[in-house]
C-alpha cells in the first residue's frame, strides 16, 4: 500500500464514493462550514476540515504526502471529490485569527489576565502583525488550479473542475445565502448551523470591544486597497463600500510593523514559550463520527435545524454512547418502577378482594 493510500484511509474510515474537503485557511468561517454539511449530508459524504499540509501530517503521522496528492489520487480512482475554500474581508480576518491565539501565542497569557490589559497594548500588538496576519487564500495559492477563473460576482460562488476535482469557492459575507449555493451545487438540502464562533469564548467581550474601537493606520489602507485577494474576490462597488466604512476609522499617522525577519523571530519565540495543539477536534458540533448511534442523532439535529431551533448540542461519539446508556438505564429503572407498582397494585386488589370474601 502507498503512502498515499495508507494516509487516506487513516482520515476516512467511512467507505463512500463521496468526499469534501474544506480546506482553507484559518479564521474564514470553515468550521461552521463543516458542521453544517456533516449534518446536513449524514452518511453519504465523508467530510473532512483541513488547513494545510503540516495539519495533515498530523492527522495522518505520514510527513511526505501532501494535500493535493491525495486529492489527485481520489479523484484519478473515480471518487467524487469536493474541495472548498472560503474568502473573508480581509481586516476581520486578520483580527479574528489575532485574536484566536491572543493567548497561547501573542501575550502567552490567561485569557482572563487579557481582558485586564489596556486597549492600547492589545491594539499595539496587533498593528505590529498587522500585515503578517491572514495572507494566504487558498484557491489561488495552494491548489493545483493551473488557471483560476474569475469569481462570479452573480452567483456569489465559484465552481471550477480542474482535472476531476470539484473546487468551489466562497466568501463568508455571503454566508447567509450558503444554504442555498450548497445546496444548488450538491443537491441536497443543506441547513447552515452556526459554529465555533470567537464571540462565544471567554475573550468575547474585550474582541468585541476591540472591533468597535480599532483605527486603521493610514499605510494600512492603502495596504488592503491593494491586496490581490481583496481585488479579485470583491467587485469593484463592494470594495468600495468596504473601504468606504474604514475611511471613517482611519488613524491620521502610520504604523511601523514587524520586518519579516521581526515577525519570523517573533514566531519562533512564542512556539517555544507554549504548547500548541491547532487541531482542536472537538470544537466542531459534528465530529463526523458515523456509528449509528452518532448517525440517529445528527438526523435529530438535522431536523431540529430544519425547524429553525437552534443547536446547542454536540455530537462527540463518546458523550453520545454514554448518554444512550444513560438513557437507556433510566428506562429500564422506569419500566422496573411500573412493574413493581404494579404487582403492589395487583397484590393490594387481590388482598381486597380476599377480605370481601371473608
Amino acid at each position: 500500500m502507498s503512502k498515499i493510500e495508507t494516509a487516506i484511509n487513516k482520515i476516512f474510515t467511512h467507505s463512500t464514493k463521496n468526499f469534501i474537503f474544506v480546506y482553507t485557511p484559518p479564521k474564514v468561517g470553515s468550521t461552521t462550514l463543516v458542521t453544517s454539511l456533516r449534518i446536513s449530508l449524514g452518511r453519504s459524504y465523508n467530510v473532512i476540515h483541513i488547513h494545510d499540509d503540516i495539519m495533515l501530517n498530523v492527522l495522518t503521522g505520514i510527513n511526505d504526502v501532501t494535500v493535493n496528492e491525495i486529492l489527485n489520487y481520489m479523484a484519478g480512482q473515480g471518487k467524487n471529490v469536493y474541495v472548498i475554500d472560503v474568502y473573508r474581508s480581509p481586516i476581520e480576518r486578520k483580527m479574528s485569527e489575532y485574536f484566536e491565539k491572543i493567548s497561547p501565542y501573542h501575550f502567552n497569557n490567561t485569557e482572563d489576565n487579557i481582558c485586564e490589559y489596556n486597549m492600547n497594548r492589545i491594539t499595539g500588538r496587533f498593528n505590529k502583525l498587522f500585515p503578517h496576519l491572514g495572507l494566504c487564500d487558498h484557491y489561488l495559492d495552494k491548489y493545483d488550479i493551473i488557471t483560476p477563473i474569475p469569481f462570479n460576482f452573480d452567483k456569489k460562488y465559484t465552481l471550477q473542475i480542474e482535472n476531476g476535482i470539484k473546487y468551489i469557492k466562497l466568501r463568508l459575507c455571503d454566508s447567509a445565502q450558503w444554504d442555498k449555493m450548497l445546496t444548488e451545487i450538491l443537491k441536497t438540502k443543506i441547513i447552515i448551523i452556526n459554529d465555533y464562533q470567537t464571540e462565544s469564548k471567554k475573550i468575547a467581550e474585550l474582541y468585541n470591544k476591540f472591533k468597535q474601537e480599532y483605527k486603521l493606520p493610514l499605510n494600512y489602507y492603502e495596504l488592503i486597497k491593494d491586496c490581490k485577494y481583496f481585488n479579485y474576490y470583491y467587485s469593484p462597488e463592494e470594495q468600495r463600500k468596504y473601504l468606504n466604512n474604514w475611511q471613517s476609522r482611519l488613524t491620521t499617522s502610520n504604523f511601523s510593523p514587524y520586518t519579516d525577519e521581526e515577525y519570523n523571530f517573533y514566531v519562533v519565540l512564542y512556539l517555544e514559550n507554549q504548547y500548541i495543539n491547532d487541531i482542536q477536534i472537538d470544537h466542531y458540533i459534528d465530529n463526523g463520527c458515523f456509528c449509528e448511534l452518532c448517525n440517529k442523532k445528527r438526523r435529530d439535529l438535522y431536523f431540529k435545524a430544519t425547524k429553525g431551533e437552534k443547536i446547542t448540542e454536540k455530537i462527540i461519539h463518546i458523550e453520545t454512547v454514554n448518554n444512550h446508556i444513560e438513557n437507556r438505564n433510566k428506562k429500564m429503572v422506569e419500566i422496573i418502577k411500573a412493574k413493581i407498582s404494579q404487582i403492589k397494585k395487583k397484590n393490594k386488589n387481590e388482598k381486597s378482594f380476599a377480605k370481601i370474601n371473608i
